[in-house]
């Protein structure tokens, strides 16, 4: 309303002719959106200059227009206006903050063509649309291009988006020597960030917990923002690691940085959450002043991954008493709960539900979810008529589930026929080839188990090693299968040989068909003690406090034999223990996990 103010005196006492009074009018009309008008003073004005064009095409660029603003520079052309770098940049920025990386590239590309010359904000927006297109050659051109004509840029601006660049082009390698080329004292909270977001977005955790620390650390102090601190806060959640997350989150309200962002208290709950520690993920959820649907899918997911679905589906009705419409990644949370928790009639009645009462179509991932519910309890039948009848085509994802239960329930022609729609599909991976191959094993085909090593060896497929982490004060130590790499190796196997010995004096037997070698069952008993979660919570067990809850997290599913191991380990030692692995989490406490056997 005040523009149209300011803009209706302007034309009773005539400053409308003024130039400056008309380019200041359009460049208020374009930051309000109103292109409309901001056209209409345009060709009012008696007289234009580059200015007036430049306003024009950031207005068109900002609000979408490209074809408009394209207009307005060809215009600029037949007019015989300079194009100066203001208007090429304006178009160059906005294709960059909308990730359309490749056209702003190409708008690049007729500046350079046109003579133009580019200023810090042109080569800022291109790295970001370099970035959003993963064109690491074009990054390394316009690094060069900098070096070449000593574009610095103010506060070290446009070597903080050459880093981002590198980053998420996938070259950490260029990124950290550009990191490390900057003078610590210079390093902004910018500089920081995109070197910690970019590892924890890679899967890098750790690298990007030590930058963290030593970022908030002397000499170097430099205050995080809320983004800093969520990356580190995922760093955490993928490693698992409680201890530094607690410490980021004390960190937070210690320092009463203030963020009142509702971004930060999600990360710090899915942190609590991927950490297996739904009390504190509880806690933070009951003091957050504001919920949104992300909020209450990630302690739907708490509860969910430790099997607690009559705790899941409670929130859940909670979720909807509260006014927060659930989407389509709630609902699979939620079809994760009952397929953890064996639910079947009640995932189903979700799943059903999904359409004739919320308006949600199921996608693929869905129909995973319901395979994988019935084909956990025996239903393959059932499981492979949803596959049928599925409105879409199976997705990886789907064969994997119905390959899944083959395992558990050793139906050997089925899992054949999973497996080779997988290989039809071009989506056959080391993990799918290994269910196989364990399903052949456990049947005692081990001829059908050495082919499909030499298929596997002849497509290039290599199976991804076991390894499991666990936290302790001194750091994340890393454990693979038959480890022995670790100073307090010795001590590691003795305790594990020793636990081995007791628990089977109280009922455990080893499951020989986990080891997955045509071996004597000497041997694959032996082998089994050998896996990395066992190794992993030996370690804790030397490390761990008196009555400490210890966690070990694995990268792949646990294998039966492991499970039952550390159930029966959970009865001798005075310690809860948390594993998580690639599907959920398991909390052993004297002798009772919390899949409940579904898993």
């Amino acid at each position: 309303m005040q523009a149209r103010e300011i803009h209706g005196y302007a034309i009773r006492t005539g400053l409308c002719e003024n130039i400056f009074v008309g380019n200041t009018l359009i460049d208020v009309y374009a930051k309000c959106g109103t292109m409309r008008v901001a056209c209409k003073v345009f060709e009012s004005m008696e007289k234009r200059d580059t200015v007036s064009f430049n306003a024009m095409v950031t207005g068109f660029s900002q609000n979408g227009m490209f074809g408009e603003a394209f207009g307005a520079l060809n215009r600029m052309r037949e007019e015989n206006i300079p194009i100066d770098v203001v208007s090429w940049s304006a178009v160059i920025s906005s294709y960059a903050q909308r990730g359309l990386g490749s056209e702003a590239i190409s708008v690049f590309r007729q500046m350079q063509l046109s003579q133009s010359v580019p200023n810090e904000v042109t080569i800022i927006s291109l790295l970001s649309a370099i970035a959003s297109a993963g064109a690491l050659s074009r990054g390394m051109e316009t690094h060069a291009y900098c070096i070449r004509n000593t574009i610095n840029g103010e506060d070290f601006m446009v070597q903080n988006a050459l880093i981002d660049m590198y980053a998420k082009c996938g070259s950490f390698c260029g990124a950290r020597r550009l990191f490390d080329s900057i003078p610590g004292m210079n390093r902004n909270v910018v500089t920081w960030t995109v070197m910690i977001g970019g590892y924890a977005q890679l899967g890098d955790a750790i690298q990007a917990l030590e930058l963290f620390s030593v970022m908030v650390s002397r000499p170097y102090f430099v205050k995080p923002n809320a983004h800093t601190v969520s990356c580190a806060l995922m760093a955490c959640a993928h490693l698992s690691s409680i201890r530094f997350g607690k410490q980021i989150h004390a960190h937070i309200a210690r320092h009463s940085y203030g963020f009142a962002e509702l971004h930060v208290d999600n990360c710090i709950l899915d942190m609590y959450v991927k950490c297996g520690d739904v009390k504190a993920a509880q806690n933070v959820f009951d003091k957050m002043p504001q919920r949104n649907n992300v909020t209450w899918t990630s302690i739907l997911t708490g509860y969910g991954m430790l099997g607690r679905a009559e705790e899941t589906l409670k929130l859940f009705d909670d979720m909807q008493k509260a006014g927060v419409k659930p989407d389509d990644i709630t609902f699979l949370v939620v079809l994760y709960a009952c397929c953890h928790a064996g639910l079947v009639d009640v995932g189903l009645k979700y799943f059903e539900s999904m359409p004739k009462v919320y308006g949600l179509a199921p996608h693929a991932v869905h129909y995973a979810c319901v395979v994988d519910l019935l084909g956990r309890t025996g239903q393959l039948d059932k499981a492979w008529m949803t596959i049928c009848n599925m409105p879409m085509e199976p997705t990886p994802m789907v064969w994997i589930s119905l390959l899944s239960a083959c395992r558990v329930h050793k139906n050997v022609n089925l899992a054949e026929l999973a497996l080779g729609k997988l290989v039809e599909a071009g989506s056959d991976s080391d993990s799918s080839y290994t269910l196989l191959s364990n399903i052949y094993a456990n049947a005692g085909r081990w001829k059908d188990v050495a082919q499909i090593r030499v298929k596997m060896k002849k497509s290039g497929i290599i199976k991804q090693p076991g390894c499991s982490w666990i936290e302790s004060k001194t750091g994340i130590t890393t454990f693979l299968v038959g480890d022995k790499s670790h100073p307090r190796s010795k001590e590691i196997y003795d305790l594990l040989w020793r636990l081995m010995d007791r628990i089977k004096g109280i009922g455990y037997v080893p499951q020989v068909d986990f080891a997955l070698h045509d071996v004597d069952e000497e041997e694959k008993s032996s082998l089994l003690s050998e896996h990395s979660e066992k190794l992993a919570l030996a370690f804790g067990l030397l490390t761990a406090p008196k009555g400490g809850t210890i966690r070990v997290t694995k990268n792949l599913r646990v294998c039966g034999d492991c499970h039952s191991a550390i159930l029966y380990i959970s009865k001798v030692v005075e310690h809860d223990i948390i594993l998580r692995d690639s599907s959920r989490f398991h909390h052993f406490r004297e002798g009772v996990c919390s899949c409940g056997g579904y898993w």
